[in-house]
């Protein structure tokens, strides 16, 4: 009998919370809010550039963190295009394949500078060599909405600038 009351007293429930919270519920976290999203972000594309830097050590591409928290990688024009073309080069599809494989699942939003061609002065080229590079990174994955496109006039290099996505 003294077996039969220590198993009923051990099935016994938790007395209820005083909190008005199931006792075995955890507290509630409360909701990010915009600054923390966007520091997260920062420090998310802060590690990425520690990554990409690393993957690309010894090649021409830079990654730099601007003073905005956004991560800038610049390709030479010469490993992104050939003269006169807007079909992205292989070096320029390692970058890029690495960048949307990173911002596919973050709260970024991407701008491409396309590239001028010093043979070549007419800004259509840079705005379709910016397309196409829109063109690759959608067709891997990030959504058209979130990759924008810009000519970089007389710039020689390819610039992709990842940013927060609420940043204005």
């Amino acid at each position: 009998m003294l077996a039969a009351v220590m198993l009923i007293a051990g099935c016994k429930t938790a007395p209820p919370s005083t909190s008005g919270q199931p006792a075995s519920s955890q507290p509630r976290q409360p909701a990010p809010n915009a600054a923390t999203k966007a520091a997260a972000t920062k420090a998310n594309l802060a590690v990425e550039k520690l990554r990409l830097a690393e993957l690309f050590r010894g090649t021409p591409v830079l990654f730099a963190l601007q003073p905005d928290g956004s991560l800038r990688a610049e390709v030479p024009l010469q490993f992104s295009f050939d003269a006169g073309k807007a079909l992205v080069k292989p070096p320029l599809a390692a970058v890029l394949d690495r960048i949307a494989a990173g911002q596919l699942h973050e709260v970024t939003q991407v701008v491409v500078h396309g590239p001028l061609d010093p043979a070549d002065k007419g800004a259509a080229l840079a705005g379709d060599r910016a397309a196409s590079v829109q063109a690759y990174l959608v067709a891997h994955g990030l959504a058209a909405a979130r990759v924008a496109v810009s000519n970089l006039a007389g710039a020689p290099l390819v610039r992709i600038v990842v940013t927060d996505a609420a940043a204005p």
